[in-house]
This record gives structure tokens, sequence and C-alpha cells, in this order.
């Protein structure tokens, strides 16, 4: 991304810059969910944020950027990568902080509406591999650590582990409609747990 040059999920240090992006990704989350991405416009965010809108195409120049970059900063903040001590609680923490993240009216309408867009939009389309690159790189750390616990052997997919978790947890949000909650992020941290550990006997 162009927004900045730290690592992904990385906290930045406060002060008036952080303070205004904040602002900035947080007005345009505001407008994805009310307005959808095609409406959003960076004059709307810059005036929801308070600040002028060259500030926003100076950090932000498209709305591909813009959009991709509070989509993760969300997900930063609100699915933080649990360390319980053991895998089934990792991931048990990790399927309930999904759940909460998507299955919220907020984050349900937004990821909707991103996905009937992005096969529309070239630029969307491109951030969307971005994403969950980082994604799966910060919360492949679980499995690390389950590794390094002897909970898994050293060979395992991490990413198809995380994966198997958070698929099911999508199908039911974007296809079948089911409820999504936390007895169900329970149930799916149970069988991939199990499975993990049994699929390389």
């Amino acid at each position: 991304m162009t927004t900045t040059t730290a690592r992904p999920g990385e906290r930045r240090p406060g002060g008036r810059t952080a303070k205004v992006r904040t602002a900035v990704l947080n007005a345009t989350l505001a407008a994805l969910v009310e307005h959808g991405y095609e409406s959003l416009n960076i004059e709307d965010v810059a005036q929801r944020a308070g600040v002028h809108k060259t500030t926003v195409y100076r950090r932000w120049p498209t709305k591909a950027e813009l959009v991709a970059d509070a989509v993760r900063e969300r997900s930063a903040d609100r699915v933080e990568v649990p360390d319980t001590g053991s895998l089934a609680g990792d991931l048990q923490a990790l399927a309930r902080a999904v759940v909460a993240n998507i299955g919220s009216a907020e984050g349900s309408a937004m990821i909707q509406n991103l996905i009937v867009v992005t096969a529309a939009s070239d630029a969307l389309a491109d951030e969307g591999p971005k994403f969950w690159a980082e994604r799966l790189a910060l919360t492949g750390v679980i499995v690390e650590q389950a590794i390094a616990r002897g909970e898994l052997p050293a060979d395992v997919d991490a990413n198809l582990i995380i994966e198997t978790l958070i698929g099911p947890l999508y199908v039911r949000l974007l296809f079948t409609g089911q409820p999504i909650d936390d007895r169900i992020a329970d149930q799916v941290a149970r069988i991939v747990t199990v499975g993990a550990a049994s699929a390389h006997d």
C-alpha cells in the first residue's frame, strides 16, 4: 500500500498524523456501510473526517487503496491475534473475533457490498489478495506457536488451517444465510483443532 511503510497490523504512534489517519479511515468505513463502494467518494469522506480532500488524496491516491486500508485497519483492531497458550484456545478466540467482526450489522453490510463490487473493479480486486496475504501471515503466528509447543507437526500448512477456520463463517455470511455466532465459532474451532492435529498421523 502507499499509505504507510509500517508492517501490516503494526500499531502506529500517536500524534496529529495518526489522528487524521484514524478519522479518515473511520469516515471511510461509515461511508462504505451507508452508501456502498460504488457511491463512496473522497470528498464525502474528507468532509466526514473534517479534513481537506487533498489530505486524503495525498495519502490514498485511489478509492480502492483507501477502502482497502480502512478494512485492513478494522480487521487489525477487531480481529487481534490471540495467544491463549493452546491451539484450541487460540483458534476458538480467533473464530469468535471473526464472528464478532463480520457478524455485526456493519461488518456484514460492508463485506457483502465489497464482494459484489470486487468482480467489477480491477483496482479493488487487486487489493483482495494483498489483504488476505497480510491477514494470513499475521494469524499464522497461531500455528507457529502450536508447532513450537509440539501440538502440530513442523510441516503443517499454516494458511490452510486458518482458511479452514474462517471459511465456514464466510460461507454462512455470503452464501447460505445461516447464523454465525459464538456457538458456531466454537464448533468450527473444535473441528479444525482436531483435524489439524490428526492430518499428518
